[in-house]
């Protein structure tokens, strides 16, 4: 579960007097309302990525313009270094939870650092002139956090801001595409059509690269501008992110993950303008497949539960796996189960993928008229991927799985 927890510092346009930020215990902190949240996740078994976005204003750099909100403007790498130290202090495991004496706050295994930094709405300046401003702002705030993190021995991985999809083609707008934000981050350029290697004084340092791949159709539909990225196009970010790692751009020198921590559609109902619901089911089922093609292992969907339509359905999110009563909509169980089948190339088979919910001897079935016969049985684990290839019989097979008493929606191959 991602989890906004904000920034809980004090406010104000100058720094406060004998605040110390490194401390998580700082009287001048208020985390109760993001302690409360990850003990209720937690409690549920949940693990929790714990985001922020936007600063305090004094953490503003100055010069703000009146153009920027506050909290956006060049934030002090330094802050983020202190607020870092403190979450990883907080969220270690061993730090006392002052609304339950003798017990301890949960840890939190990863920290993610801001929210669609190539928006103006959240970060600022975008440009300089016609220069990319951004990505460098944003490796020196994700470097100061990074090293905060790390500096008290955590072991919690630091989740770049998630990129959202979709920006202007000139420079100088609001928004820079995604594709070209991370090149710049990552001091990779573009040279007669081929990635090459940048002077990069300072390489960024994470765990983890995240991005919001939201699609304007179907999950296998490509971005129209080439620098940006929908669910399909993530290898416009994995084959940079691959060069500045072998680089030494990309620190510490590893294999860096690929996480999507925001990604959705919405549904009718309720929206009238979203997509029907068992669309809803199989467009999830699909971009998670199509994800997991890409390298993706962790994905958060947005959202649980749909808004209310305050002020109106286009203004509001109705994206979730279940209507705002509580009821659950087909992508609940798309979720839990999720299950996919396609063609493999010109042969006569077809890959099954899915996620089992439950561990034990999960069941292929294929439809036949109204019977179901058992086609593939495997071994799953409880919350693992399988990839298994049957063969084909029609052009239109329905197939299914069951494992410990659950059963995925029906998937029909075409």
């Amino acid at each position: 579960m991602r989890i906004d927890i904000g920034w809980p510092a004090p406010g104000g346009a100058t720094r406060p007097a004998g605040f110390d930020a490194r401390n998580p215990a700082d009287p001048q902190y208020d985390f109760t309302r993001a302690d409360a949240s990850i003990v209720a996740a937690r409690g549920r078994g949940l693990r929790v990525l714990a985001s922020f976005t936007g600063a305090p204003a004094w953490v503003d750099a100055g010069g703000r313009p009146d153009s920027a909100a506050p909290g956006t403007w060049k934030p002090s790498p330094a802050a983020l270094e202190e607020y870092g130290a403190a979450l990883a202090r907080r969220y270690s495991g061993t730090f006392p939870d002052p609304a339950r004496p003798g017990q301890t706050l949960p840890k939190v295994r990863a920290f993610q650092v801001w929210n669609e930094p190539n928006l103006a709405k959240y970060l600022n300046p975008q440009w300089s002139a016609s220069r990319a401003a951004s990505p460098k702002v944003y490796r020196a705030m994700l470097n100061g956090f990074y090293r905060g993190v790390k500096s008290v021995g955590s072991n919690a991985r630091v989740v770049t801001a998630g990129t959202a999809p979709f920006g202007d083609p000139q420079a100088g707008g609001q928004r820079m595409q995604p594709a070209r934000f991370w090149r710049e981050l990552l001091c990779v350029r573009i040279t007669r059509g081929r990635l090459r290697n940048a002077a990069c004084p300072t390489p960024a340092r994470f765990d983890v690269l995240a991005h919001h791949p939201y699609s304007v159709g179907r999950p296998r539909r490509k971005a129209l501008n080439p620098d940006d990225v929908s669910i399909p196009d993530l290898g416009k970010l994995t084959r940079p992110l691959r060069m500045a790692e072998r680089a030494g751009r990309a620190l510490p020198r590893k294999r860096h993950g690929l996480w999507v921590t925001e990604l959705s559609y919405d549904s009718n109902p309720p929206d009238p303008d979203g997509v029907p619901a068992a669309t809803h089911a199989r467009w999830l089922q699909e971009a998670f497949y199509v994800l997991w093609r890409q390298g993706v292992n962790t994905i958060t969907w947005f959202q649980i539960r749909d808004q209310l339509p305050v002020p109106s359905f286009a203004a509001s999110n109705q994206s979730g796996v279940f209507l705002h009563d509580g009821q659950a909509k087909p992508a609940a169980q798309a979720f839990r189960f999720p299950l996919v089948a396609e063609r493999v190339g010109r042969a006569n088979r077809l890959r099954v993928w899915g996620r089992s919910p439950a561990a034990g001897r999960l069941t292929i079935e294929r439809g036949a008229g109204a019977r179901w016969q058992a086609v593939r049985t495997i071994t799953a684990r409880r919350g693992a991927t399988f990839s298994v290839r049957i063969g084909r019989r029609t052009t239109r097979d329905r197939l299914r799985g069951r494992i410990a008493g659950e059963t995925s929606l029906t998937w029909l191959a075409r």
